[in-house]
Formats: C-alpha cells, sequence, structure tokens
C-alpha cells in the first residue's frame, strides 16, 4: 500500500446558515442576555478561526452573553460557519481596490471605505450592549488591513457609548507609524484588553502604561488540562501539520519542510524494532499551504504515511482525536491538539507558535528549527505518558488561567449589571476590574 490522499472524508457536511437568521434566533432564545458583537476572522475557510469563534461563543455564553459574529477586516456580519464548523468557506464578494492604486492611495480609500461601512454598522451595534475584538492575529499591522477596522470600531464604540473589549489577541510583527497610530487609539478605547500570550501582553503593556492580563488562545481552556490523561490509540500515530510561511519568515520555508521531514524521518527509523508510526500530514484549511504540504507528502514516502485536507472543524478535530502526537507548523494545529490531550511539538520559523509556546511553558517544545531532531527521541511510544504528563502539569502553571477568570469575572458583573438595569436606563461604561 503506498501513500494514500485523504480530503474531507469520514465526516459528514455541516453547513452553516446566516449570521441575521442565527443572531435573531439567539435573541429570541436569550431576550434577557445582553449582547456582543464579536468581530473577528470568522469567514475563511481557515479551521482554527472557525475553532476560535466556537470557543469564544462558548466562553460569552458562560460569562452570561450572547453573540453575534461580524467580520474584523470586512466590518459585515458573517455567515456562521465556525459555530458549527462546517460548511466550506462563504461565497466572498470581491471587495478589491481598483487597479493601478498606488501603495498610499489604496490605504487611504480602504480607510475611507471601513468608516462607510462603520456607519453601515451602527444600526445593528446600537441594539447590542457590547462590542468585543478577538481572538487571533487582529493586532497585525498588515499594510493596515487590521488597523484601520479597529479605528473605525474605536469610533463606533464611542459614538453609541458601549464597552469596546480586545480578549485573545496577538500583535505579530513589526506596526508602521500610521498602523501603531491606529493600534494605540483602538487600546485607548478598549475598558478590557487581555492579550493572547505573554509577548503581545508586554508590548501592549508598554502602549497602554499598565499591565495587561495574558488572556491565552480561546481554544484552549483550563477545564482540558483536568480530569485523567487520554490513551494513547492502538496504532501509534503522529499527525504532522505543514503550513506556508508568511511574509517576512517565508524565506525560511525551505529549512521548514527540511525540519519536517528530518524529524518525521528520524522518528520513523527509530521505530525499526517494532511497527512504524503512522504518519498523517495535514493542513487546517488553509488553501496556501496545500502545495507545501503536498512537498513534504511526496519525501515522506512509506505504506503508512497518507495525507489529509480537512474541509471542516470536526474533520479536523477527528483527525487528532485519532492522533498521538501532533507536530505542528501553525498555532491552531497546535493549540486543537493540546486541548485534545495530545503531546505538541511545534516547528516554524515564524514567532507566533513559539511565543505562545512560551506563554504555556512549553517552551523546550518548540526549538529553533535547527534543533528540531532533538525532540525525536520524546515520540517514543515508550515515553508517550511522560511527555504528556509533563507538558499539562507546564500548562497548568501558565499566567493565562488567571487572566481568564480576571476576564470571566467582568464579564459576569457587567451582564449582570445590564439585566438588572431598567430597559429605559442609559448605558455606562464598564470599568477595568
Amino acid at each position: 500500500m503506498g501513500n494514500r490522499l485523504i480530503q474531507g472524508a469520514g465526516i459528514s457536511h455541516m453547513h452553516g446558515s446566516s449570521t441575521p437568521t442565527v443572531a435573531r434566533k439567539r435573541r429570541e432564545e436569550t431576550p434577557d442576555r445582553p449582547g456582543v458583537a464579536a468581530f473577528g476572522e470568522w469567514n475563511t475557510a481557515n479551521l482554527g478561526d472557525r475553532a476560535i469563534y466556537r470557543a469564544l461563543v462558548q466562553f460569552f455564553e458562560e460569562c452570561g452573553w450572547r453573540v453575534d459574529a461580524y467580520g474584523l477586516g470586512a466590518l459585515k456580519p458573517t455567515v456562521e460557519l465556525a459555530a458549527s464548523g462546517g460548511g466550506t468557506a462563504p461565497a466572498h464578494v470581491s471587495y478589491r481596490l481598483p487597479p493601478g492604486l498606488a501603495p498610499g492611495a489604496k490605504r487611504l480609500v480602504r480607510g475611507l471605505r471601513q468608516q462607510y461601512r462603520l456607519l453601515r454598522l451602527l444600526p445593528g451595534l446600537r441594539r447590542i450592549q457590547a462590542i468585543s475584538v478577538g481572538g487571533g492575529g487582529l493586532l497585525t499591522d498588515a499594510n493596515l488591513h487590521f488597523p484601520q477596522s479597529l479605528a473605525a470600531l474605536a469610533q463606533g464604540a464611542a459614538w453609541l457609548n458601549k464597552p469596546l473589549f480586545c480578549l485573545g489577541c496577538s500583535a505579530e510583527g513589526p506596526w508602521s507609524r500610521a498602523g501603531e497610530t491606529r493600534i494605540r487609539r483602538f487600546l485607548a478605547a478598549c475598558t478590557v484588553v487581555a492579550a493572547r500570550d505573554h509577548t503581545t501582553a508586554q508590548r501592549l503593556s508598554a502602549v497602554l502604561e499598565r499591565p495587561v492580563p495574558v488572556f491565552g488562545d480561546f481554544c484552549l481552556a483550563a477545564r482540558h488540562l483536568q480530569g485523567p490523561p487520554r490513551q494513547p490509540t492502538e496504532d501509534f500515530t503522529i499527525a504532522v501539520n505543514v503550513s506556508r510561511l508568511p511574509a517576512p519568515w517565508d524565506r525560511a520555508q525551505q529549512r521548514l519542510e527540511d525540519a519536517l521531514v528530518a524529524l518525521v524521518g528520524t522518528i520513523t527509523r527509530n521505530a525499526l524494532n517494532q511497527d512504524a508510526p503512522w504518519v498523517r500530514i495535514f493542513t487546517t484549511g488553509v488553501a496556501q499551504d496545500v502545495v507545501a504540504a503536498q512537498r513534504v507528502f511526496a519525501r515522506i514516502a512509506g505504506p503508512r504515511v497518507e495525507l489529509c485536507f480537512p474541509e471542516h472543524l470536526e474533520q479536523l478535530l477527528d483527525l487528532l482525536r485519532k492522533s498521538d502526537w501532533v507536530i505542528a507548523s501553525r498555532l491552531h494545529a497546535a493549540i486543537l491538539g493540546l486541548a485534545e490531550g495530545l503531546p505538541v511539538i511545534g516547528l516554524s520559523a515564524a514567532p507566533k507558535l513559539r511565543c505562545h509556546f512560551e506563554t504555556l511553558g512549553l517552551q523546550e517544545f518548540s526549538p529553533e528549527l535547527e534543533h528540531a531532531l532533538r525532540l525525536a527521541p520524546l515520540t517514543a511510544p515508550s515515553r508517550w505518558e511522560q511527555v504528556l504528563s509533563a507538558q499539562r502539569e507546564a500548562m497548568r502553571r501558565s499566567a493565562a488561567w488567571a487572566g481568564r477568570e480576571e476576564v470571566r469575572r467582568h464579564l459576569l458583573a457587567l451582564a449582570h449589571e445590564f439585566i438588572s438595569r431598567p430597559a429605559t436606563a442609559g448605558h455606562e461604561r464598564g470599568t477595568v476590574p
């Protein structure tokens, strides 16, 4: 039996429904709960973002809120595919600016367009009680893509006198002067700021000149680290996530692929005295990762090697549940693996993955690419329980749980305040605990 390609197999498709319908249903089912407009990148094929949204909804509902979904980049209500994890990415209306515009002109036109879109959102936002941004890398400049939207939301929150939250966000790469100005304006307008990782928390603390707690990623909660550890599968399986590195780290793409191939090859050779592990190479729904995954798949030839392209969140989770180890190059391949109770290795030239591993106390499991082979002995089946226990114990000590509990208490109190207030009362901004 040769290498196999598995594309979206084994899981029934689950289709999402439009935000207005879902939001209306939630309002009818929970009329007494305050509403929060959650802005993120939910309307893409990235299964990591859909997982964030699913976990975000659960978190806010536990805090007494109902959630309406909005796209941050588009500043529009989104199709709630992430709520069920199903469906393919929604058909996108083209938002591209006319070709031939100079970069400065594009940024100017897009900024004006975001202001216009904000004006169109105001009637819907007026009906909810708070606005939230996160999680994800939404404090990244990206040629002002996110900063322009963040500045518009800060203005909208001020116009409507709504509390504004920034939860579980990270900042990747440097900010331009214009980007930093807009991000500062947004952060200054927020009543609650809690960062995804400790590096971002330090960066935001310098901006706000006050401590910023670490929230962690929505997809990994303290409850995932409680209870007895899971048991290994019958056929020892290693899930290998392959991604295409974003700029400016894309120059290290070949080094990343070489490190993945070398690590998997070493693990396989170390298993000569027993059955070789199954190797499942997979992506997390991002189309740009497919070619890189195919290259790695072609280089790791063998009868127990599969190539998987999950199209739905449940397909991705099913793949992880049938695995024993995850070697991840995308953040949410790692985080979802940890949430499923698996030991994880993080390999990437981009800093985001390593920053989050450091936040969780797992820095030794996210080495520089050149040192990846040092971790090969840890993946032996005989060491599986030891490594899993060590990772779970390290994560329990993370500062993220205290920061999240601080946010939880504030949101619970604010929800109670809204519920207790007479319907005709005016709104007063929530305060940071």
